[in-house]
């Protein structure tokens, strides 16, 4: 990364327990200095997600602060609380979804049905990165239900991988890498998020001329008014590149080669 375009990435981050809700199982953290972002959420219906989702904070922190891999950090997080479940004869389980970034690039790693949106300011697209570890993901994916179907479907929230779960399966972490472009902002978010908000109102505040900051406070506050029936967390993390890069300047044979659609 060149030295003008060497910059800390910044970000912001909020969590709620919302309106319906006693306590937070969700758990959010971010460093700089690790270029590390997470937000855990401990599954509804089982005991303690509370401390799950901190486990999975600690230990993906830990293992990342000692030169770990993401992918392989996730994974450690989900054996430790399994170590906990058989020794506290208890059931906790939790959802992730953590961003690692170095110099331009960065990997997302997810469990779960926390999700991973990718912002452009410049398009002002917004591209969901994610995949949901979910049962209605898959009737999706199996053509077995429409899009407009999901967001009443009574069993959308019953996911279908979790850190700390034991079954007959092995847990499949989603992964993916990608280099950061100027305009990117990366929006990580709970479940309790964006059931909340539609797109077009999530778009609507990622276009406001304002601070990460208070773009996740403002987001936060909006889910918490169209119902807030779960928990509530957010980060928003900017690109490094500060500057467009400059595009290539085409040859003069690659630009035959495309007036002629050859090649």
């Amino acid at each position: 990364m060149s030295e003008q375009n060497k910059k800390r990435l910044e970000s912001a981050m909020l969590s709620h327990k919302g309106v319906s809700r006693e306590n937070n199982d969700d758990k959010v953290y971010g460093s700089s200095e690790l270029g590390l972002w997470l937000l855990s959420d401990g599954v509804g219906g089982l005991k303690q997600g509370e401390q799950a989702s901190l486990y999975t904070v600690k230990e993906i922190r830990k293992s990342i602060a000692n030169g770990s891999n993401l992918f392989n950090a996730v994974h450690s997080a989900h054996s430790v609380i399994k170590a906990y479940n058989r020794h506290e004869e208890e059931d906790r389980g939790a959802t992730v979804v953590a961003v690692h970034s170095k110099d331009e690039a960065y990997d997302i790693a997810w469990v779960g049905d926390s999700r991973a949106y990718l912002w452009n300011e410049v398009t002002g697209e917004l591209t969901q990165l994610t995949e949901d570890h979910t049962l209605v993901q898959k009737l999706l994916n199996a053509g077995l239900l429409e899009p407009s179907q999901v967001k009443h479907h009574p069993k959308r929230h019953v996911i279908t991988q979790c850190l700390g779960i034991e079954n007959d399966h092995q847990l499949n972490i989603g992964f993916l890498s990608r280099e950061w472009d100027y305009g990117e902002h990366l929006l990580l978010a709970s479940d309790g998020l964006y059931d909340e908000l539609s797109r077009t109102e999530l778009i609507g505040a990622l276009r406001m001329q304002r601070n990460n900051q208070a773009k996740v406070e403002y987001m936060v506050s909006l889910a918490c008014k169209n119902g807030g029936s779960d928990n509530v967390s957010v980060i928003l993390i900017s690109s490094p590149i500060k500057k467009a890069r400059k595009k290539k300047k085409k040859s003069f044979i690659e630009q035959i080669k495309e007036l002629l659609k050859i090649g």
